[in-house]
C-alpha cells in the first residue's frame, strides 16, 4: 500500500461527515479502533478486505475511500489479488468499474455491501467462481454474472487464474415521493386555480383522515419562481382558511422540480384531557394549576384563547419558570407567536478541549451538549413530559411529597429544575456521566436548593439497596443500556418506591430496516411539527439560517415522505447528506435572529436521528419493549401516557412517552 496517508485522510473525512466517532467505527466495520486510528494517522498497511469493511461501514462506495490509491492507474495488491479503479460515476445512482485480477487458486469472500448494492461481473480471461455465497457461478472468458451484493459474496478463480470487469451500482439516493405526490399542471386561469384547490381539499381530507402523507406538485411552473411560490402559499392558506381547522400539517416548499405543498398528519394526543391526573390538593396550587393547563392548551392548539388568557401565558414568558417559560412559548408558537422562552440563553462556544468530532465520551461524542443546553427547550412537549411525570409523582406518592430521589442522566439537568418546581419538597442526586453535560448541569443547577450533582454512571452508583424512595429520567434512558438501568433502578428503590421515565420511543420495530424508517418518521414528525408552527419567518430574519431553514424543511419533508412509502435507502441518505451540509455550515455561531434558535434545535434533532442510524449514544426501543424490560426487572408499571405523537394512532405508537412505575411492596 503506497498512499495509506491519502486513503487515512479520506476516511477522517467521511467519518467527520456522519459524525462517527472511531468507537462507533469500529462497531461498525468491526476493524479495531487502533487500526482505525492508524489509518487516519497515514500509517498501516491495510488489506482489500479492511478498506473495503470500512467503506461498507461509512456507507460510501469503495472508490472514494481510495480515490487518490487508485486514480492515475494505481492499484490495490493484496494476497493474490490486484484491483484496479477503471472508471467511477458521482451521478445518482453511483457507479464503479473495476479490474480486477486474481492469481490461479485465489479466493477472496467479500462481506455485505450496503442494502440494494448491485455487481456485475463480465470474465475477461481464465474462469471465476463468482456471486453470493450461497450460490456463486462459475463464469468463463466473455460470460457475466449479475447479483444482489448486499450478502455474502465471493470471488474464486481456478488454477489458470482469471481477469474480470466489474462494476459496482449502488443504489439512489435522490427521491420524489412519487407514490405520494399528485401531479397538476401549472393553472392558467382562475377556473384552473379552483380545480387545484379541489385537489388540494381531497389530499388535506386523506391526510386529515390516516393517510401518511400527500405532496401536490405544479408542473411548468411561471420562469420567476418565487412569484410561483408566494402563488403556492396564497392557494394553501386560502384552502386551509376557514372557521373550521383542519387537524394536517401542511407546508409549501420548492426543490429542483418546482414548488409543491406538503401535507402530513397532526400529531394528536390525550394525555392531559382527564381533569382527575393528580390529587386537588397538588393540581389545585398555582404552579401545577398553570403548568397543566397549559399543557392541555399545547396538547390541544385548536383551543382558541380569549384576550385575557393570551395576555397571562405572555407574562409567563417574563416570569423566572423554568416550566411555565417553555409551556407559555410553545403554547404561543402553536398560535402563530414566535416567542423565545426567556430562560433560553444563546449558546457559549465550548473550549477547544470539549470541541466535537474526535471525543469519544457517552453523549457529546454525538450531540453538541452546550447547543443542547441552549435550545432544547424548543423541542415539541419537552415540558410536557415534566408535568405528567410531576403528576404521576403526585398520585402516587402523595401531593407534597418530601422524597430523596435520584434523577437518572441528568444531562444539562432543564426538566430536573423544571420538576423540582413542581415538587420543591423532594431533594434530587442528579447523576450524570458525560463530562461536557456535567459543566452544563452545573451551571444551571448552581445555587439550587434541593439537588445535589453527581458525576458518574448509574450502574456504578454505589448507594444502599432498596432505600431510594423515587429514581426519575427524563430523555435519558436511551443513552445507557436501558435493561440494565431498569435492573439497577430496581435494586435501589425501597419497596413500593416509583421510577418515572420520560423519554422518546419509537414505533415498534423488528430489524434495522425497519427501525430506520421509523427512525425518520419519528424525529421528522417533532421537526415538522414545530417548522409547521414556526411557518414562513421575514426575510429580513438572517439569510444564513432562512437558507438553512428551507434545506432542512425540504429534506426532513421528503425524508418523511419516503419512509412512509418504506423506501429506507432513500429516507436515510437524505437525512445524512443534510447532516453532512449542515455539519459545514457554521452552525456553532450565535444566532442573531430567532429562527437561528429554531434552526439550531431542528440541527440537534437531526444529530440525534443520525447517531440513532449509526446506533451511537442513542438507542431508542419501543414502548411494549420497554414495558417488557421494566417486568422483566421486577417492576410493575402504574400508569403510562404519550404526551406527544411521532408515529402510529394509539398510545404504543411512536413519540414522547412518560411510564410510571414502581417496586412491589414485597420485594
Amino acid at each position: 500500500m503506497s498512499t495509506v496517508s491519502a486513503i487515512g485522510r479520506n476516511l477522517l473525512r467521511f467519518r467527520e461527515q456522519r459524525g462517527l466517532t472511531l468507537a462507533g467505527l469500529s462497531e461498525r466495520s468491526g476493524v479495531a479502533k487502533s487500526t482505525l486510528s492508524q489509518l487516519e494517522n497515514g500509517d498501516g498497511n491495510p488489506t482489500i478486505e479492511t478498506l473495503w469493511a470500512v467503506a461498507n461501514a461509512l456507507g460510501v462506495p469503495f472508490g472514494q475511500l481510495v480515490n487518490e490509491e487508485l486514480s492515475d492507474g494505481g492499484e490495490l495488491l493484496d494476497k493474490g489479488v490486484i484491483v484496479r479503479l477503471i472508471e467511477k460515476s458521482t451521478d445518482d445512482p453511483e457507479i464503479e468499474v473495476y479490474l480486477i485480477e486474481l492469481l490461479p487458486g485465489c479466493r477472496k469472500d467479500s462481506a455485505p455491501h450496503p442494502e440494494g448494492v448491485k455487481e456485475r461481473i463480465t470474465v475477461l480471461s481464465g474462469a471465476m467462481l463468482v456471486g453470493q455465497a450461497d450460490r456463486p457461478r462459475m463464469v468463463r472468458a466473455g460470460d457475466t454474472h449479475a447479483f444482489d451484493a448486499d450478502v455474502p459474496h465471493v470471488y474464486a478463480a481456478t488454477e489458470q487464474g482469471g481477469r474480470a470487469m466489474v462494476v459496482i451500482v449502488y443504489p439512489p439516493k435522490t427521491y420524489s415521493a412519487s407514490a405520494s405526490t399528485l401531479y397538476l399542471e401549472w393553472p392558467q386561469t382562475p377556473s384552473a386555480w379552483e380545480g387545484v384547490r379541489s385537489v388540494m381539499e381531497r389530499a388535506l381530507l386523506e391526510v386529515s383522515n390516516g393517510l401518511g402523507a400527500r405532496i401536490l406538485r405544479l408542473r411548468g411552473e411561471p420562469l420567476n419562481r418565487r412569484d410561483g411560490l408566494l402563488k403556492l402559499r396564497q392557494m394553501q392558506h386560502e384552502a386551509t382558511a376557514g372557521p373550521w381547522r383542519w387537524p394536517v400539517l401542511s407546508l409549501v416548499e420548492d426543490d429542483a422540480q418546482g414548488p409543491y405543498v406538503a401535507v402530513v398528519p397532526m400529531p394528536l394526543t390525550g394525555a392531559f384531557a382527564q381533569p382527575d391526573q393528580a390529587p386537588p390538593a397538588w393540581a389545585n396550587a398555582d404552579l401545577p394549576a398553570a403548568a397543566t393547563r397549559l399543557a392541555r392548551l399545547a396538547e390541544s392548539p385548536f383551543i382558541e384563547l380569549g384576550a385575557s388568557e393570551t395576555a397571562a401565558i405572555q407574562a409567563y414568558l417574563e416570569g423566572h419558570s423554568w416550566v411555565l417559560n417553555s409551556l407559555a412559548a410553545e403554547v404561543l408558537l402553536q398560535r402563530g407567536r414566535m416567542c423565545m422562552p426567556r430562560q433560553l440563553h444563546h449558546v457559549r462556544p465550548a473550549p477547544a478541549a470539549a470541541q466535537r468530532g474526535g471525543r469519544d465520551g457517552p453523549f457529546s461524542s454525538r450531540i453538541d451538549v452546550e447547543q443542547h443546553d441552549a435550545f432544547e427547550l424548543l423541542h415539541p412537549a419537552y415540558a410536557r413530559q415534566v408535568v405528567a411525570a410531576a403528576q404521576d409523582i403526585a398520585s402516587f406518592a402523595g401531593p407534597q411529597p418530601a422524597l430523596q430521589a435520584i434523577d437518572v442522566g441528568a444531562g444539562p439537568g432543564l426538566p430536573l429544575l423544571m420538576l423540582h418546581e413542581l415538587h420543591p419538597g423532594c431533594r434530587f442526586l442528579a447523576v450524570e456521566p458525560d463530562e461536557a453535560a456535567f459543566v452544563c448541569l452545573q451551571r444551571n443547577a448552581h445555587g439550587v436548593e434541593g439537588i445535589e450533582l453527581h458525576h458518574g454512571g448509574f450502574l456504578e452508583l454505589d448507594l444502599p439497596s432498596g432505600e431510594t424512595p423515587l429514581i426519575t429520567s427524563f430523555g435519558a434512558s436511551h443513552h445507557f443500556n436501558t435493561a440494565f438501568m431498569l435492573q439497577k433502578a430496581m435494586q435501589l428503590l425501597q419497596p413500593g418506591g416509583l421510577l418515572v421515565v420520560a423519554d422518546e420511543f419509537l414505533p415498534e420495530f423488528a430489524s434495522v430496516d425497519e427501525r430506520n424508517l421509523a427512525l425518520v418518521r419519528h424525529h421528522s414528525a417533532y421537526l415538522l411539527a414545530s417548522m409547521a408552527w414556526v411557518g414562513e419567518p421575514p426575510a429580513s430574519e438572517g439569510r444564513l439560517d432562512l437558507k438553512l431553514y428551507r434545506d432542512l424543511r425540504r429534506s426532513i419533508i421528503m425524508a418523511m415522505v419516503a419512509a412512509t412509502e418504506g423506501k429506507s435507502t432513500q429516507a436515510v441518505s437524505l437525512c445524512r447528506n443534510l447532516y453532512a451540509r449542515l455539519c459545514e455550515s457554521g452552525l456553532r455561531e450565535r444566532p442573531a435572529h430567532e429562527i437561528g434558535a429554531f434552526v439550531r434545535f431542528y440541527w440537534l434533532e437531526l444529530q440525534a436521528m443520525v447517531a440513532s442510524f449509526d446506533y451511537e449514544v442513542e438507542r431508542k426501543t419501543f414502548p411494549r419493549r420497554f414495558v417488557g424490560l421494566a417486568a422483566l426487572a421486577g417492576l410493575e408499571l402504574r400508569r403510562h401516557r404519550r404526551v406527544f405523537a411521532t408515529t402510529g394512532s394509539d398510545d404504543w405508537g411512536g413519540g414522547t412517552h412518560v411510564f410510571t412505575f414502581s417496586k412491589p411492596e414485597g420485594a
